[in-house]
């Protein structure tokens, strides 16, 4: 399937989510949680939707990368196992997924984040990056339109170096997914305390709910321009994860405040809050299928969120 054709299926399930979205809004609802989608999955701090309508998911202490297909049923076997370190943040950060190739994003046991091509076959590193930290690592990644590979580079506690145009501190990169371990990405945007939750809308805007270790401003704004409208978050939020399931809609995954909190964005590319939250139990992670239902990621499962009826 060519990426105009995957494009223009998004949109239309954009639209199926967006009225979604808006019944909720409109009536004020709460969903203190959704179904059950996969019962086991601890810590999947990485989802994408394939497009057979199932999820692949990583587990960030294990290392593996599972598959379940659109009725939230495990394959047997992990499509990929990575080896991981797994102190503070650290661990499997990222998936991205282009037709059948399976992309991954973590911290190896000499604490180096890397991101290689891991399944099928065997894997191909795309690019060594920087020795990461307990804090502040990143690792999530995103298939841009122009079939660039992104990944957020966090502060690795060490904010001094987010202005240093050579450091990867702070930073949204492209990557080439064919280039080698030791190509130079392209920097999108910088200035940021930690970008692990970003996304694309399916117009292709780049969104980004910026992190915060400390008492920096936590802040979702634009992370494909020079100088973006920036909303500032409530207080401990964390934002953990980001999905585009409308142009004009996102939905934000708090790991501090546990909501599932739709947001809508003005023409000026200003941010807020809408509703009440979708779900009070979000932890790590948040996600579109391809026939549109959300679903989110708690501490030990990934739940659901559809228009079937009595299933909200």
């Amino acid at each position: 399937m060519s990426k105009r054709t995957r494009i223009l299926i998004l949109v239309a399930v954009a639209v199926a989510v967006a009225a979604l979205l808006w019944r909720f809004v409109g009536d004020g609802s709460v969903s203190d949680s959704g179904v059950v989608f996969v019962a086991d999955a601890e810590s999947a701090a990485a989802m994408v939707a394939l497009e057979d309508g199932g999820l692949l998911f990583g587990e960030r202490l294990s290392g593996r990368i599972r598959q379940v297909d659109p009725e939230g049923r495990p394959l047997e076997q992990p499509v990929a196992v990575v080896t991981v370190s797994t102190e503070g943040q650290r661990g499997l950060l990222g998936l991205a997924v282009d037709d059948e190739e399976v992309f991954a994003a973590w911290t190896r046991p000499d604490l180096r984040l890397v991101v290689a091509r891991v399944a099928p076959g065997m894997p191909r590193r795309v690019w060594l990056g920087p020795v990461s930290a307990d804090l502040g690592n990143g690792g999530h990644l995103e298939f841009a339109p122009d079939g660039r590979l992104v990944v957020g580079i966090g502060d690795l506690r060490a904010p001094h170096l987010v202005s240093e145009p050579d450091a990867p501190n702070g930073k949204l990169l492209a990557l080439d997914p064919t280039g080698p371990p030791r190509q130079r990405p392209e920097v999108l945007s910088s200035g940021w305390n930690n970008p692990f939750a970003f996304t694309f809308t399916p117009g292709g805007d780049l969104w980004v709910a910026d992190n915060s270790p400390g008492r920096r401003p936590e802040r979702l704004a634009r992370g494909d321009l020079e100088a973006p409208t920036i909303t500032d978050l409530p207080e401990k939020v964390a934002p953990s994860g980001l999905a585009a399931p409308a142009d004009g809609r996102l939905l934000l995954c708090g790991y501090v405040a546990r909501t599932l909190q739709i947001y809508a964005i003005d023409s000026d590319g200003r941010a807020t809050a809408e509703g009440r939250p979708l779900a009070t139990d979000c932890a790590v992670g948040v996600t579109v299928l391809e026939n549109g239902s959300v679903v989110y990621a708690t501490e030990n499962s990934i739940r659901l969120i559809d228009d079937r009826p009595g299933a909200l």
